[in-house]
């Protein structure tokens, strides 16, 4: 508004003061000649040269205006009237013998008429024409000058009446006039400023808060909008925000509500649960599916491939609305359920359910191998106990060779035994069943260790290192024997020859650190994570061949978290296998049944 009043004011004031200055100067000319024709007519009627002097002293010139009679030759006969107040001094040098005399040096004077009447404006005189210009000074000069020029008489001239007036007062007035327009479009503007400004706070000051209002709704902030009470519609798109923001944060309050209680029943189930795109990409996984392809919460890139392309086979497929499938990694084994999720515009992608089914399908099959081992470690025996008891019994073996298969019964039922008795000691161990802990002296323990090995380690060429540390643990000695037992076993079956099983104990302040290592053929990666399951075997054919059921290793857990320790194995293929055993000095164990 400010720019278009000072546009408006600005150009009106320039237009009116050009217009009026032109009008001005053309009326003042016309004037001049008007005057000038007058007093060159009245001239012409008096004959004589003495005669018009004196009714040139008698004449009236208008106030501002200077008259100066000139002879032919452009010299100055008379002169009288002023242009210039006490205050306006217009000085030029003066110049002897008319328009082209030579000017006296040291000499000034006020500015003429016949300082701006050139020979050129003289000789158009003399043809008897009146004129009138807007002038320089014949030697230069910024100043300007109205002129008026008439004959004194024609065919000959015999004078020129040169009336002359400054521009001056017209310029004043120009100037007075635009300083009053710029100051009167100062005060319109300002005026108009404030005037806008008070209009425009009325308006913007509600819709400014609503702004900031609708702002903070969208960052989830439903607080209503205050400040606006108008009655316009302003107040009434005020009250429809708030009553906007009113029902979002009911709603918001109910979809973070049904929200959560999905998001928690997703993730507190122990299956894995990932929503797919229509094209097979990920749009959310809960923390069990996520579990899938991460260890240690390191994503593990292969795995997250094949799952996620095996989901992507089964989003593409053309199969029902449901589909069912299974897909093993290594071996683990996942039951995987897919269900589309229908919108209005028809599938807008597929849930997947995976559960991991390994341990269930690892059991099933632990049980069945369970029965058959079991079933084929008894019969084998018991046929050959039934047979060679038969065979004596029917006198078919003779008397002198009797005993030799009575000595083969006898390892037979050994066998029996110690089948019997590992299955026992798991039982035992669960319910928690172990003696009271006593001191054991461990340089005196290790020294017991290398004694019952080193014979065996001596006949596989097998390099047996036993570290021998003073101290003292409590624990079981027994089941603490037994675990140095089975894992020294397993070392020294699964190492070749020329190499080396080491055993080293350290003894920390509150606990013993134990490792047993190997430099055998090592353990798969994924076979790690169920090696201490019961009936859990790598190597099955090698196992049955020594006669192994996969107990060993279950016992050896069981006895160390008896004993209140931890149990786990580093394994790397084709380079060892080492079992890390950490066992509290003093530990806390139940009382023995």
């Amino acid at each position: 508004m400010a720019v278009l009043i000072l546009t408006v004011l600005g150009g009106l004031g320039l237009t009116i003061t050009w217009l009026f200055g032109d009008f001005y100067l053309k009326q003042k000319l016309e004037a001049l000649s008007f005057e000038a024709n007058e007093i060159s007519t009245q001239l012409a009627k008096v004959p004589s040269w003495s005669g018009r002097l004196n009714l040139l002293e008698q004449l009236r010139i208008t106030s501002g205006t200077q008259l100066v009679l000139l002879d032919p030759e452009g010299n100055i006969i008379l002169m009288s009237g002023s242009i210039t107040t006490q205050e306006q001094q217009n000085v030029i040098e003066w110049h002897l013998g008319g328009l082209g005399g030579s000017p006296i040096s040291g000499w000034s004077r006020n500015l003429r008429p016949s300082d701006f009447f050139t020979k050129t404006y003289l000789e158009e005189v003399l043809t008897g024409k009146t004129i009138s210009i807007q002038a320089l000074p014949v030697n230069g000069g910024a100043q300007t000058m109205l002129l008026a020029a008439a004959p004194v008489g024609l065919k000959p001239v015999q004078g020129v009446v040169l009336l002359g007036s400054s521009p001056i007062p017209i310029q004043e007035s120009i100037a007075t006039f635009r300083r009053l327009i710029l100051y009167a479009s100062l005060i319109a503007v300002f005026l108009a400023t404030v005037v806008s400004l008070f209009f425009a706070r009325q308006v913007t000051r509600p819709l400014a808060l609503m702004q900031r209002g609708a702002t903070r709704m969208a960052k989830g902030d439903f607080m209503p909008i205050m400040g606006v009470a108008s009655n316009d519609e302003i107040g009434e798109l005020a009250e429809a925000l708030n009553s906007m923001g009113e029902s979002l944060k009911n709603h918001m309050e109910w979809l973070s509500r049904e929200k959560n209680l999905l998001q928690g029943i997703i993730e507190g189930i122990s299956d894995g649960v990932v929503m797919l795109s229509c094209g097979g990409t990920i749009l959310y996984a809960n923390d069990s599916a996520k579990g899938l392809w991460q260890e240690n919460d390191v994503e593990i890139q292969e795995r997250k491939d094949q799952i996620v392309k095996f989901l992507q086979t089964m989003v593409l497929s053309n199969n029902p609305l449901e589909n069912f499938a299974t897909i093993s990694l290594g071996i683990q084994v996942l039951q995987v359920v897919m269900a589309p999720m229908a919108d209005k515009e028809g599938v807008g992608g597929h849930v997947a359910v995976l559960r991991d089914v390994t341990a269930s399908l690892r059991a099933e099959k632990s049980r069945r191998e369970f029965l058959a081992s079991v079933t084929h470690e008894l019969r084998t025996p018991l046929h050959l106990i039934q047979g060679y008891l038969e065979a004596i019994q029917d006198g078919v073996i003779p008397k002198d060779q009797q005993e030799e298969y009575l000595d083969l019964v006898f390892e037979e039922a050994k066998r029996l035994a110690r089948l019997v008795h590992d299955l026992q000691d798991i039982n035992r161990l669960e319910q928690g069943q172990i003696s009271q802990p006593i001191a054991i002296d461990l340089e005196s323990f290790m020294i017991d260790i290398e004694q019952r090995f080193q014979g065996r380690a001596q006949e596989l060429s097998v390099n047996l290192e036993i570290s021998k540390t003073s101290g003292e643990l409590y624990a079981d000695p027994d089941r603490l024997l037994q675990v140095f037992i089975n894992l020294l076993d397993n070392a020294l079956s699964h190492t070749p020859s020329g190499k080396t099983v080491r055993v080293f104990i350290v003894l920390e302040q509150n606990q013993v650190r134990i490792a047993v290592q190997d430099e055998g053929e090592g353990i798969p990666k994924e076979a790690l994570p169920y090696i201490f399951d019961r009936f859990f075997r790598v190597n099955k054919a090698r196992s049955r061949k020594d006669g192994g059921m996969g107990l060993g290793l279950a016992i050896v857990r069981q006895i160390v978290e008896a004993h209140g320790g931890t149990i786990k194995v580093e394994s790397d293929m084709g380079k060892g296998t080492t079992f890390w055993i950490e066992l509290p000095r003093i530990p806390s164990l139940p009382t023995s049944c």
